[in-house]
This record gives C-alpha cells, structure tokens and sequence, in this order.
C-alpha cells in the first residue's frame, strides 16, 4: 500500500520512538527463523531480521549476534550466536519507487528505508530426534534486545515484551529443511483497501505444508524453554489480529495467503506459523513475526487480482482452485483491477512443473494473466502452490505484493453409511454418515428414488440424522465437479420396545383376561407363567381375594421381538367403612355432621337430602327419618358402602329459666339466657331494670345477658324479663320472670 511521504515521517516517529535503553532494536518490522539440512546432522540456522533504516541499522542490526538456544524437547542442549552475512550493512528493501531508491532513510533520504539483515552459522546435532527446538528470545548479543514497540496497539504492554521465535525439527526418519520464504514482509497499509500477504513459502522437499497464525510469545520469560504468550487486546486475537470491515478478514491454512481490508488505524503485530508434514508426520515448524502498520492517509490504491473463468476446477476461499484426482486440466485467469494505473509488474514464482503461467501486458497498468495445466491427471493428491510477485511503480511509495495460488488436487469425496440405532419396528433409524476427502464445503444428498428427503452442507465429516425403512441414494459432492454416490438401505431391526407394566384391580372386580399394549393388530403376545412356562392363552386376573401375581409376555411386531416383561397384578383389597356419627337422641331440626372411616375419600347419599359447607363437610339437616349410604373409596379407587337410619327423632321442645347469674368471669354461670334443648324457629328475650329500662334485648338463642348496659357493669339486685319464642316443630312460648345478678 502507498502512503505519502508525510504520513510515513509521522508514523515512524510515532510508531519507534520507545526510549532507550536495552529496547533499541524496537525498531524491527519482521523477523523469522528458519533452518536447512547440510549433510548427516549438521543444520545452518538462519535467521532474517527486516529493519528501520531510521535508527536500528546504524546503532544495532549491523553488529547482532541473535543467541540461539537450541533444546531437545525440555532439555537445553547449546547457545550459538549468528553473526551477520555480507553484507554485513544489510540489503536495502524500501517500498519505494525506483526514481526514489536514493531517498530513503538508509541513504539519508526522508522516506522511509528498510533494510534486511541475515544471520547464518552451521550446528551439528549430536543425535537424531522428533523434539529439536531452535528458540530465539529477543537476545541479540552485545546487550541489545529484540523488544516490541509501545506503539503495537493489538496486544497489552507491548513496548515490555521481546520478540520470541521458534523453529522445530523432527529428523528421526530423515533430514529436513525448512521452507524457504520468498516474499519481503512489507509493513506498511492503508484503512479501507483490500490488501493482500502471503509468505511466499516454497518447500524444495515438496513436503505439505500448513500455515496458521499463532499467538505472539514473550521472550522475557524465565522459564525456557517454554513461553508466555501475549495478551491480545479485545477485539483482536491471535488468529484476526487485524480490525477489518465485516467480512473483510479471510486466511487461508491451505496456502497462507491473508487478505484483509483494515477499517481503523492500528499497529498490529501478526505471527505466522508454517507446519511441514511429511507423509502424515510432522517433520518441522517455522515462524515469522511482522508488523502490519495500517493508517488512515493514504495518496493511492493498490492494484488487485482476481481468480475468473476457472475451467476443471472449482474456487473455494481466497485463490484455491480445487480439482479431484483425475482431472485432466485446468485453466483460469487473473484479473488485475489497477485504479491508479500505475505501471504493474507481475513476477512468477514456483509455478508447477507442466504448467502455464502466461503474462500478457507486464509492465503495463493492466497485466492479463493466464493459467493453463494440461496433464493434471496424474497429479497426486495435495496443494500446489505457486506465487505471484505484484509490484507498481507508484511514487514516492510502491505497492507490493505477495500472492499465493494453489491448486489443490484431492481425491473424491468418500461416504460411509452407519445404522448407528435401528428402527427397532417402530422408530425411525439413526444413521452417521461420515465423509473424507473432496474439499469443503461437501454437499451431501439423500435419495428415495428420485424424491429428494434431505439436503446437507458438511463441513465437518460427519452427518448424524433419521430415516425410516425404505432403499436410498446417498450423493456427496465438491462442487458439481467431484460427484460419488452410493446405494444403502434401512430394514427394520432390534429389539422391540416394550416394559414391564402394572395392573391394579379391586377385590371383587370382574374377572377378565390379561391385557398388554401392543403395537399393531398383526403383534404376536406370548405369555409365560411364573415359571416361564409357555401359556396357552392370556392369564385370567381372579379378584376374589387380595393379593399380587406376576406374568410374563413377549411381543413380536414384524421383525422385531421385545425381550421378556413382568406384568404384576395387584388385587387391592376392598375398605371397611365405618358411620362414626351415631347420635343416641336426634332434636327434631338438628344439623347433623356425615363422618365415616375406613377410605381416603366418601360420598353420602341420597343426594336431595346430604349437604356440604363451604370446606366441603357434607351433613343433613333431620326433620324425618331416613336411611343415609357411604360410599368409603381407598387409594386405589376400590370402594364399599355401608348403610345407616337415623330414626330417634325427638321434638326436644322445653325452655328452662335461671332465676341468677355471677358475671365474674370464672367460666360458670357468667350469662343469663333462655334455655331449650330444640331447635328454635323465634327468639326474643328482653331484660329491664327495676325502674322499667331496656338493658338487654338479644334475637339470638345462643346469645346471652352479661350484666352489663353498653358495657358498663350493672348493679347487683333483680331484674325482669320477659321471653317470647317458637320451636321448630311448632311450640310456642311466652314467659314473664325474673333473674338476681350476683357480683
């Protein structure tokens, strides 16, 4: 990306000014660690440190000796120092435009400069292993430190951490070398342009490799060989270290390809990862550690390239074109969409053998590329990846780029079938369906002849899902080029579902036969006694004494037969109910409460003559003879009833006078009132001084003269009443009298 000359004056001031101090050497852009294979177990390590002309290459760079410590798996084996290589001043890589080149910073010029430093010596192993850890820790020799800038705003406490890298080697089945990285870490990109990177890496053993970003370690540890990672400041993390427009961040683990569209200015640190297998095993790891300095001024766009017109293939991602084994080629373009129409260059890197790689235009402001491989028949299995090298000749700042485009050539999709539950007759069946291969995502089909019954999209490799019995098609797919198919069927199978039951009956219920539920009118029941003797027919349930029997049953519903359940039969036995209320005199009119014994629930007939209050008490109110029936119901609902007449009725009709009373409270004869044993149709009682005033008048039978006249106690002496009243069978009464109060 281009910045003008001003921005980039204010970014590098802004982004290295960290102090002094052991961190000068803050000031490196990218870094990464790397080794290749010499003969038997001797290794040269490499490593690249990428610097600011500004200030690092004229007080550091030039004479670091990055310390290596070297580990097999947790036990520190040796230290060795890298000097430089000639040229030990360092090879100028500033993003500028020729006419530019000798104003830069490592010419004394103001835009800025960036020079590549490279650190190389020879280690022998003194054995072969699977743990060989080459670890830098920020150490360069001489007291210089490889320390991060305060300005890097994706992490926290940036300017206290240290540059930690780290190579791995497994050389038990054989030597390895690292991948070469061909491209320049280019630091510097706009806000809101697609921007693209990509290490560039090419493996001369053609091992498969696997890229990742990984999270940032801190070489400040004291715990080698192991390392702290970072802290990443939300919303950045290791594996999106860039703040993008939504959608605008995509990388590729194929190819390590990243493109990004930043959406605010920031200083974000991003860490690669390259991970070579070697058939099926890990035989070495590799890092680059980079600065992506991205600001919100910039004077131009940079050109961009898309992949179009794929013929034999298939693009997934960002410039992966797939292709199944046996293709027999493939071929698409790349367009370059150049804004500025600034005169690009396109250069080629690792383009496959057979393949065609043709640039029509270069250096021009629209190159036409075309990719053409014929033969792709024969291609194993595996990512073939070649490089685009994409450069403007925009002033003062050049836009350059790495660009990667991989082929990928995978064997078709295959797909298993699992009956993972069977229907067992009555449900549907589980199935798995497990897929490998092809490329993602795979698109899987289910058929009943040409009726679709499901549709997939898997990503995953494995599909978990029901059908009923019937024959099928399963079709999985990478795109419509990479189609297999395969026949399978769902049977009914497995053993039917079926359970123990209970069944609870009442002493002297109706005898019946055994019943269980089935699942279809064509089920086969077989019975078995206690003994698992076979029973001719169904067991007949006897209720005509409590107790509890058991028998045996199996099912057989189409294919399937259940395993042999219990039925248990329970004969509750019938309640004892029992009339508690029983009265020896009934007064014509009396409210007689209905209580029984003997169930957990009653009902109380003849309907027309039982009552309930609001609590649901019943009871009758008797004014005839009459015979009165409970039913006792226990908790099983078993139930049996009990008669009872209620005949003794009695009109009970007298009234009884007191002639004193003690008011004092002591519980015995504190009140005054006319008595009767019956029930009373009318009511009144009146009670007068001597001096003829009204000091008492009461309706209410049940209601009685306290001595007192509006609470006010009365003085001792006689008083007279008269009572008035009427029975309920009809008996009046009027009576004068009078009553002494007694204090």
């Amino acid at each position: 990306m281009r910045l003008s000359r001003l921005v980039f004056r204010y970014l590098l001031a802004l982004l290295f000014a960290v102090g002094s101090g052991n961190l000068y050497a803050s000031h490196i852009f990218a870094g990464d660690l790397l080794y290749k294979h010499i003969s038997e177990n001797k290794y040269v390590l490499t490593m690249t440190l990428f610097g600011d002309c500004a200030s690092v290459v004229s007080s550091s760079l030039p004479s670091a000796t990055p310390q290596i410590y070297i580990y097999n798996g947790a036990s520190f084996w040796k230290m060795v120092s890298l000097p430089v290589v000639a040229p030990s001043a360092g090879v100028e890589v500033s993003p500028v435009c020729p006419k530019e080149l000798n104003n830069t910073t490592c010419k004394s010029g103001t835009l800025p400069g960036v020079k590549k430093f490279v650190y190389r010596d020879t280690v022998e192993l003194p054995a072969a292993s699977a743990n060989w850890r080459f670890v830098f820790v920020g150490t360069l020799g001489g007291g210089g430190l490889a320390g991060r800038s305060n300005n890097i705003s994706n992490i926290q406490n940036a300017g206290s951490t240290k540059t930690y890298l780290e190579a791995t080697l497994n050389n038990v089945a054989g030597p390895n070398s690292s991948p070469e990285y061909t491209s320049i870490p280019t630091p510097f990109y706009c806000m809101l342009e697609d921007q693209q990177f990509g290490l560039g890496a090419v493996d001369t053993a053609s091992d498969s490799l696997v890229f990742e970003l990984v999270p940032a370690l801190d070489g400040n540890a004291n715990t080698l060989p192991e390392s702290p990672g970072v802290a990443y400041i939300s919303p950045y993390t290791a594996e999106v270290p860039i703040v993008t427009s939504a959608g605008g961040f995509t990388f590729s683990g194929l190819n390590g390809q990243l493109t990004f569209s930043p959406s605010i200015s920031q200083s974000a640190l991003v860490v690669y990862k390259v991970y070579e297998y070697r058939n099926g095993v890990l035989v070495g790891t590799s890092q680059r550690e980079m600065t992506f300095i991205i600001s919100p001024d910039c004077e131009g766009t940079p050109p961009t390239l898309k992949v179009v017109n794929v013929v034999g293939g298939a693009v997934t991602g960002k410039n992966v074109v797939n292709i199944c084994v046996g293709t027999p080629s493939v071929a698409f373009g790349i367009s370059v969409n150049n804004p500025d129409k600034d005169t690009t260059t396109i250069t080629q890197r690792n383009v496959p053998a057979g393949a065609v790689l043709a640039v029509a235009a270069n250096n021009t402001p629209r190159p036409i590329i075309q990719f053409t491989w014929n033969g792709t028949d024969t291609l194993k299995p595996g990512a073939y990846t070649f490089f685009l090298d994409v450069k403007n000749d925009h002033c003062p700042i050049a836009n350059r780029q790495t660009i990667a485009y991989t082929i990928n050539v995978t064997p078709y999709p295959t797909v298993g079938v699992t009956e993972t539950e069977p229907t067992r007759c009555v449900y549907l069946a589980k199935m798995q369906y497990e897929l490998a291969y092809g490329y993602l995502p795979r698109t899987v089909t289910i058929l009943a002849g040409t009726k679709t019954v499901a549709t997939y999209t898997d990503t995953t490799g494995k599909i978990i899902d029901s059908l009923p019995v019937g024959n099928y098609t399963i079709v999985a797919s990478s795109s419509p080029l990479c189609v297999v198919s395969a026949n399978f069927s769902v049977v009914d199978s497995g053993v039917l579902p079926q359970a123990s039951s209970l069944v609870e009956v009442c002493q002297r219920d109706s005898v019946r036969v055994l019943e269980v539920p089935v699942y279809g009118t064509a089920s086969v029941v077989t019975w078995y006694d206690a003994g698992n003797n076979v029973l001719a027919s169904a067991p007949v349930i006897s209720t005509g004494e409590p107790g509890t029997r058991e028998w045996y049953f199996t099912e057989q519903y189409k294919a399937c037969t259940s395993q042999k359940d219990t039925v248990k039969v329970i004969v509750h036995p019938l309640p004892v109910p029992q009339v508690l209320t029983n009265p020896a005199t009934i007064c014509y009119g009396d409210t007689l409460f209905l209580e029984a014994s003997g169930g957990v629930r009653y009902v109380w007939t003849p309907e027309d003559r039982v009552m309930e209050t609001a609590d649901g008490r019943p009871f009758t109110r008797l004014t005839r003879a009459g015979q009165f029936t409970v039913k006792a119901i226990t908790e099983y609902g078993c139930a049996d009833s009990v008669n009872i007449t209620y005949k003794n009725i009695q009109s009970c009709c007298s009234f009884v006078y007191p002639n004193a009373f003690t008011p004092n409270s002591d519980g015995k004869n504190d009140g005054f009132r006319v008595f009767s044993p019956g029930n009373l149709m009318n009511y009144k009682l009146v009670v007068y001084n001597r001096w003829g005033q009204v000091v008492f008048m009461s309706y209410n039978p049940d209601e009685y003269w306290d001595g007192t006249q509006q609470q006010v106690p009365c003085e001792p002496g006689t008083y007279f009443y008269f009572f008035e009243g009427m029975c309920l069978t009809g008996t009046q009464e009027r009576h004068k009298g009078d009553v002494t109060l007694i204090r």
